[in-house]
């Protein structure tokens, strides 16, 4: 047991070579179509809303031209309204802000009662059967896990290289409206940053008891502080803050599935080492370095990665982009793009069904019953995540601008990195670990972790809603509101 639970260093050193060797080629391949500019102005106009430059729609596949056609009918809505909200952003903001962060905690609060509501409820009366029984949460985890998620990384990763794409036929470049493949690059490197450093606190703030009783929950507690919510919740964000702006919802939703290509195969192998569900590692056969790098590598290719990979290849290659988004794969696109849709639904089913269900005492020793995490583990990660974390995204902007990494100042392609970068480090603890621990078969630790973060998750009201306050006028977004 205790060699389960320790975190081997050659297994974490394999798991983040890998990630940085995918990070360099999704660089390699946002540079493939990444227009250069010469320079960086320090204080351009701010928005630079006056003159916007033109792209060529005749330069522009049919997908792009939609992206054209939307792109216009904002800077032509935001020209209008200029010098309203000159007036008006400082009185408005926070109010929108609070109502529109309020509102998705509440929506997440809600779905997740549904989720237990559906767990609770028995198909017939003389039955012990539920809706969302234990079988269905097993059966849900897996679907999320090898169809729904990795649909959605494919198609968000594919759509966000098609709309790169297209903004690169910009005339001269380096405008500012659009994200460029150069900004959306940073999201991964960005990624590891954070998820490293949460990886430390964790570390730092969790003492292993002599005896071992204290691991499973320091391990609860690293796997919190380690990974926030960077998927489900950030994108509930942008819908509820967003849906009225279409352009700046689609950069907003590119910058967090850029950011999930660090995330998910850091999660879904580093992640695993941490809670103690990695399989063996080849204990009793063949014991050389190979077989080990390449147990590491099958561990780090999970369907979530190879998700993120595909959307990689098909999105950088203008033969495959055209062919998928255009042409007559675009059906088998169609029903990937909605099979994605299932992935928010069915990850908060599952948490929401692991937290209501009974506590299985009759299976093997890993999935009996566990205690909840006690009040100071819990005042720790909220420590972690909503006063660290945040000063910790922060510092990274800072470093970023001091690098010149971010764009123009003033311009709506700086704002939406700086304000996603900063909304990913304020992120309460992520949801997929309680699918993780259901797919090995480990559901009373899954309940404790669904326990832990339904409280964590109905305490990061108020943080999160002034964090977001926060992070909407530290990057500017306000404006483009």
């Amino acid at each position: 047991m205790s060699g389960q639970q320790t975190m081997p260093k050659m297994a974490f050193l394999n798991g983040v070579f890998l990630c940085w060797a995918m990070m360099i080629m999704t660089t390699a391949s946002c540079q493939a179509f990444t227009p250069v500019s010469t320079s960086l102005q320090t204080r351009p106009t701010i928005l630079n809303r006056s003159a916007p430059q033109i792209i060529k729609p005749q330069s522009l596949t049919t997908f792009g031209k939609g992206l054209y056609r939307q792109q216009q009918q904002h800077y032509v809505a935001a020209k209008s309204s200029t010098t309203s909200l000159s007036a008006t952003t400082t009185a408005l903001v926070s109010k929108t802000v609070a109502i529109a962060s309020f509102s998705a905690t509440v929506k997440l609060l809600c779905s997740i009662a549904l989720g237990a509501w559906a767990a609770r409820k028995r198909l017939k009366k003389d039955s012990t059967n539920t809706i969302l029984d234990g079988p269905a949460i097993a059966a849900l985890s897996r679907l999320t896990y090898w169809i729904f998620q990795p649909a959605f990384l494919l198609c968000s990763v594919t759509k966000t290289f098609a709309l790169a794409a297209a903004t690169s036929a910009k005339a001269g470049g380096g405008t500012g409206n659009t994200l460029t493949g150069t900004q959306l690059a940073l999201m991964p490197l960005v990624a590891c940053f954070q998820i490293g450093t949460g990886a430390m606190i964790g570390q730092l703030l969790t003492k292993k008891k002599s005896d071992g009783s204290g691991d499973q929950q320091g391990s609860i507690v690293r796997m919190c502080t380690t990974f926030a919510n960077s998927g489900p919740l950030p994108l509930l964000f942008a819908d509820a803050l967003f849906s009225k702006q279409a352009m700046i919802q689609s950069q907003v939703v590119a910058c967090i599935s850029f950011y999930l290509l660090a995330w998910s195969p850091l999660f879904w192998s580093f992640g695993k080492l941490i809670l103690g569900t990695s399989e063996t590692t080849l204990v009793g056969e063949d014991k050389s370095v190979g077989a080990k790098i390449m147990q590491q590598v099958k561990q780090f290719l999970s369907p979530p990665v190879i998700g993120s990979i595909g959307g990689i290849v098909i999105g950088a290659t203008p033969a495959l982009r055209e062919l998928f988004l255009n042409g007559w794969l675009y059906p088998l696109f169609g029903a990937m793009q909605t099979l994605g849709t299932a992935y928010l639904p069915s990850a908060l089913l599952v948490l929401a069904g692991s937290l209501a269900s009974k506590k299985s005492d009759n299976n093997n020793e890993a999935s009996k019953s566990t205690a909840g995490l006690s009040v100071k583990s819990l005042g720790t990660i909220a420590f972690a995540r909503f006063l660290l974390a945040p000063i910790w995204a922060l510092l990274i902007l800072k470093g970023l601008d001091k690098l010149q990494l971010l764009g123009q100042a003033g311009s709506p392609a700086r704002a939406i990195l700086s304000f996603v970068i900063l909304m990913e480090g304020c992120m309460p603890p992520a949801q997929n670990s309680v699918i993780l621990l259901q797919l090995v078969g480990m559901t009373g630790a899954a309940s404790t972790m669904a326990q832990t973060l339904t409280a964590l998750y109905g305490l990061a009201v108020v943080p999160v809603t002034l964090l977001l306050s926060a992070c909407l006028s530290l990057s500017g977004i306000s404006n483009l509101m």
